[in-house]
């Protein structure tokens, strides 16, 4: 009986994590020590302070204590956010919405439903996602479309979302010592330049497949007869939404800008934001009849869902301390700058987006990522004279881009199976797009490097 070959899998991220702190604790033997002066220069120590193995392990409990403001900021967002998606406010308002729009032709509906999704993943990012995927199967079966486009009216649009997300930003601010939800406005206005640019490639693809279904990158036997089967006389989404949903929409929408409100303007500090998402988590389960039991349980879930990327972050704040004890993080951070410095700032910020794209490709997860590079990215900015903020959207724009595609991506992979869509198909569909999207997101970049982003 023969056996399957086992195709190539990365370690789980607990593995992943720990392999990545034992290289960087054999780098402290490897790498000369260095160090920054005041103005800037660079110059090597002659003594070295390896960290052996052992003592790496031993730091990851300093480095969960160091991170504790963070840890506590992403538990209680998180608990709160787990119980908002336990409602179903958001899945069922856009069920909503697509029900409502339905009638308008492809030229509306597209756009619109793209749009929505893309709104979804800037202020609701997640692996909820994968929950919406059949709603644009079947928005897509109903115009007669092909499975790749409802998968870009979702995932591909909940990504691009993403890319200038404020919330995303939120856990990178905290470890670069940036304000928390600091420059939202802009952020939010690169949101929808990016987001309505992107539209157009999907549109453009949606109406030539309504057009001549031969012009789909999926074999038309695969998917129209499915098509064809439908009548097209069942509306899809939902005729209605309740008074809770529209209430818990519009309080979820409310909440960064409220944080926003309670950091940046009154100066409570970021614990502001800590009793913010209790008292909303609090105020939504009532809204809708949640008993307090009810209520503990799902914030409990949110948190439970948490705590792993918690102890990630503690790990890598672990990594960080390694390489600063040891005197190398000076070292890498003037090698990492030695060829952008001769870019000049704004084409060094889009170098150091696309060293995060890379990156992006064996880490998928955003919190390890942002925990791993946030550490060389603060000094690299510094070191080349770019704003902080610019820092945390390179790292944004890395992160995300290449999510699109990322074959190790749970919610990518996931998301191709339940369109059944082999991955050669999406890839040679999305990757332009995505070669596009990078040039239309770097050139943002510059531009905010260029006038000062802070």
């Amino acid at each position: 009986m023969s056996q399957k070959k086992k195709g190539f899998k990365l370690p789980h991220l607990f593995f992943l994590i720990l392999f990545i702190l034992l290289f960087v604790s054999i780098l402290s033997y490897i790498v000369p020590p260095g160090q920054f002066a005041e103005d800037g220069t660079f110059s090597y120590i002659a003594e070295r302070s390896p960290v052996n193995p052992l003592k790496a392990l031993t730091l990851i409990l300093t480095g969960i204590q160091n991170s504790g403001q963070i840890i506590g900021l992403l538990l209680t967002v998180g608990g709160y956010t787990f119980l908002v998606l336990s409602t179903k406010s958001i899945d069922n308002t856009i069920d909503y919405l697509i029900y409502k729009l339905q009638g308008k032709g492809t030229s509306v509906l597209v756009p619109a439903v793209f749009l929505l999704y893309c709104f979804i993943g800037c202020f609701a990012g997640g692996d909820q996602i994968i929950a919406m995927v059949p709603i644009g199967l079947m928005f897509a079966r109903k115009m007669k479309l092909d499975p790749v486009c409802g998968l870009a009216l979702v995932l591909f649009a909940y990504h691009i979302g993403g890319l200038s997300s404020p919330q995303y930003a939120m856990n990178p601010q905290l470890m670069m010592g940036v304000p928390v939800y600091s420059g939202f406005f802009p952020r939010v206005v690169c949101f929808v330049i990016i987001s309505v640019i992107s539209l157009f490639p999907v549109l453009n693809y949606c109406k030539k497949v309504a057009a001549d279904p031969n012009k789909s990158v999926l074999p038309v036997e695969d998917w129209l007869p499915a098509t064809e089967a439908d009548n097209g006389e069942e509306k899809v989404g939902r005729d209605h939404i309740t008074t809770p949903e529209l209430i818990t929409d519009i309080l979820f929408l409310l909440q960064p800008i409220v944080a926003l409100i309670l950091v940046s303007v009154l100066k409570l500090g970021n614990g502001a934001i800590v009793a913010e998402a209790i008292i909303l988590a609090i105020v939504i389960g009532f809204i809708h009849g949640y008993s307090m039991d009810r209520i503990g349980k799902e914030f409990a879930g949110g948190v439970a869902a948490m705590a792993f990327v918690g102890y990630i972050i503690g790990v890598s704040t672990a990594l960080s301390l390694v390489m600063s004890q040891s005197n190398i993080i000076a070292t890498i951070v003037n090698v990492c700058c030695i060829p952008l410095r001769a870019l000049g700032k704004g084409l060094a910020a889009v170098g150091i987006s696309a060293v995060c794209t890379l990156i992006n490709m064996i880490v998928p997860s955003a919190g390890a990522k942002a925990a791993i590079l946030c550490p060389i990215i603060k000094p690299m900015c510094e070191n080349l004279g770019l704003t902080l903020q610019v820092g945390v959207q390179a790292l944004g724009y890395g992160d995300k881009l290449t999510n699109i595609i990322s074959p190790v991506l749970g919610t990518t992979v996931a998301a191709l199976g339940l369109a059944n869509i082999p991955y050669n198909k999406w890839f040679k569909w999305v990757f332009p797009k995505i070669c596009f999207l990078a040039v239309v997101c770097w050139v943002s970049l510059y531009v905010l490097t260029v006038i000062g982003f802070a």
